[in-house]
């Protein structure tokens, strides 16, 4: 972003700071520090829970983040559950499906979802169920009804990558040897399709899910401007329009700190689904081990 916002805000032309508010501003920034210098002591500050004071409203970032929390984690979780099932059901429909024409098109409709912007999906929503038949403010928050629309086109996009990493893993699964062993032994249909299918193709998927969290948090900076939900990403976009360093560098860093949780949870959870993967690990830790 150009400018420095801190020297922007004691320098306003139309409402300047005074001379000793501007001073206690650069003693706390440390602006007559080094660049180096402000960077350790903004480290050490986060690491101790200073987050330091939003530019635009003088609130503790902390405070802003916390009370903006609910609202995106109600957005991101609700979106998640209906990512997982609308891709569990196109991926099945699409492979498993009776009738070809229907295999067909559930096959194509993870391009579909994927080449619509979430706005898009965000606006046509809004204009049918909002202002067309009225079954959501869009305004007024009314707790989980107001969650479902925004959930929706967060959880359509998302969703389509999803499905085409289980369309492809049902195809290869389906057709291996061992799916003729399971029919022998007299299992039937949806117990193969759902006990064994499924998870020897959940691997790719599982890997590909915890990469949605990011894409979660990153749509819904748009989503929730869309239908005015003041979570995260709204607190972000306002951010970012007002250059509110603090608040962006306090997002970035809490979001990057999720991530990483997510993606380190979702490799602990590979041996659950696998324990091939477990088997595999100890060898190799043993002939590192031994040189």
């Amino acid at each position: 972003m150009p400018g420095d916002p801190i020297r922007q805000q004691i320098e306003n032309p139309q409402n300047p700071l005074p001379a000793a508010d501007a001073a206690v501003l650069i003693q706390y920034y440390n602006l007559d520090q080094s660049a180096l210098k402000q960077f350790v002591i903004a480290v050490e500050r986060l690491l101790h829970g200073d987050w330091g004071y939003s530019l635009t409203t003088s609130k503790p970032v902390s405070a802003l983040i916390a009370q903006a929390i609910p609202q995106t984690l109600a957005l991101a979780s609700t979106a998640l559950l209906l990512s997982i099932l609308l891709s569990l059901a196109i991926a099945l429909l699409a492979v498993f499906s009776p009738w070809p024409t229907l295999r067909a098109g559930f096959e194509s409709l993870p391009a579909v979802l994927l080449s619509t912007p979430s706005f898009l999906v965000g606006v046509l929503l809004l204009q049918i169920f909002s202002f067309g038949l009225g079954w959501v403010s869009s305004i007024r928050d009314e707790g989980f009804k107001s969650v479902i629309l925004p959930a929706t086109a967060l959880a359509l996009a998302v969703s389509a990558p999803i499905a085409q990493v289980l369309i492809q893993g049902f195809q290869k699964n389906y057709q291996e040897p061992f799916i003729n062993i399971l029919r022998a032994k007299g299992l039937g249909e949806s117990t193969i399709i759902f006990r064994h299918v499924l998870k020897n193709s959940a691997i790719p998927a599982l890997t590909l899910l915890g990469l949605t969290v990011g894409e979660l948090l990153a749509g819904s900076v748009i989503t929730e401007t869309i239908f005015s939900r003041t979570g995260i990403g709204f607190l972000t976009q306002q951010a970012v329009r007002e250059q509110d360093t603090p608040v962006i560098l306090a997002v970035v860093a809490l979001v990057a700190t999720v991530f990483v949780l997510i993606v380190l949870l979702t490799d602990l959870l590979y041996p659950l689904i696998d324990p091939r993967i477990a088997l595999y690990r100890r060898p190799l830790a043993k002939e590192a081990a031994h040189g």
